[in-house]
């Protein structure tokens, strides 16, 4: 639904005109629209005027997509980012997550309704929090640390997050969904690091389900698996802060588990923020069982008015 008084402001960026003239035709009646081949120029305007959101192909000749979403979040942080592309690169994908932190990845070709809808979220969400940034006082830490939660079967993942928190904050070990249900209606977690499969469990549907209800809390996807549909669907269904391939290497982990915690004490200060990680819902998606499990976790919380509404 189209809530927008004003016409917010996209930038779009590809090296191939025909596709600029195909996205222009696309918003040219809900938003000021910027378009551009060369990635230096699209910098450039994001560093000159608030684009509220930036609208990147993956494969320029010039710069990578993914690379020009992270300049992008530094000149102009409070854009939305979405990467679009016709490549089903592992590589991409991880770099858009981990560098660029878009908030949707876009297959080529695309589905007009669904990237407008996307488009027109995103623009919400930059308005809303552009809005609200004047007038929300920013919120006191709380006394006690909120911990960190490992779900993983292997007993070094939990270990090396142990060494990297050390005595600064809790750290809670779980090596099945059950158990880390448990840990989160217990204990306040700032990060969730998680494998994909526990103990035969796929997880991709909990986070996805944890992260529409609980977008507070920082989500690190620690695993071998390669697939790349799976990580899209982590991008837009369970908006995820940092992907860390196995073998775990203690270096990437300790800064982006650094990271994922001064994220989440942003968001714990500014409690806005939260929306711009606001996921795509897929009805139907995942294993019913993971589901019934993540619903009846949701219900023990909203028993003891812990959880969302």
């Amino acid at each position: 639904m189209n809530t927008l008084t004003t016409k917010p402001t996209v930038l779009l960026v590809d090296d191939e005109e025909r596709i600029l003239r195909s996205l222009s035709m696309l918003f040219r009646l809900q938003f000021k629209i910027h378009a551009t081949t060369n990635p230096q120029q699209a910098i450039a305007i994001a560093r000159s005027e608030p684009v509220h959101v930036v609208v990147s192909d993956q494969r320029m000749p010039q710069m990578l997509g993914a690379d020009l979403l992270r300049e992008i979040r530094a000149v102009s942080p409070n854009s939305m980012r979405l990467l679009l592309t016709g490549y089903s690169e592992y590589e991409a994908v991880v770099a858009s997550i981990n560098e660029g932190e878009v908030f949707r990845f876009i297959a080529k070709p695309w589905d007009a309704v669904e990237l407008r809808s996307s488009v027109l979220q995103a623009a919400e969400i930059a308005m809303n929090l552009s809005e609200q940034a004047a007038v929300e006082p920013a919120r006191a830490m709380t006394a006690a640390p909120a911990g960190v939660l490992v779900i993983d079967t292997d007993p070094a993942t939990e270990q090396s997050v142990r060494e990297i928190v050390g005595a600064s904050r809790p750290v809670y070990g779980a090596t099945s969904l059950d158990e880390g249900f448990e840990c989160l209606a217990r204990h306040d977690v700032a990060v969730l690091i998680s494998e994909l499969f526990v103990n035969g469990d796929a997880l991709t549907g909990a986070l996805q389900m944890l992260k529409a209800q609980h977008p507070e809390v920082v989500t690190l996807v620690l695993t071998s698996f390669r697939d790349v549909s799976t990580l899209v669907g982590l991008i837009n269904g369970a908006q995820v802060y940092r992907f860390l391939p196995k073998p775990l290497r203690k270096g990437p982990l300790s800064m982006s588990l650094q990271s994922a915690l001064n994220h989440r004490q942003t968001l714990h200060a500014q409690p806005r923020l939260a929306q711009r990680h606001a996921v795509q819902i897929t009805p139907g998606e995942g294993d019913p069982s993971i589901a019934r499990k993540v619903m009846s976790y949701l219900s023990r919380l909203r028993a003891r008015g812990l959880g969302s509404s």
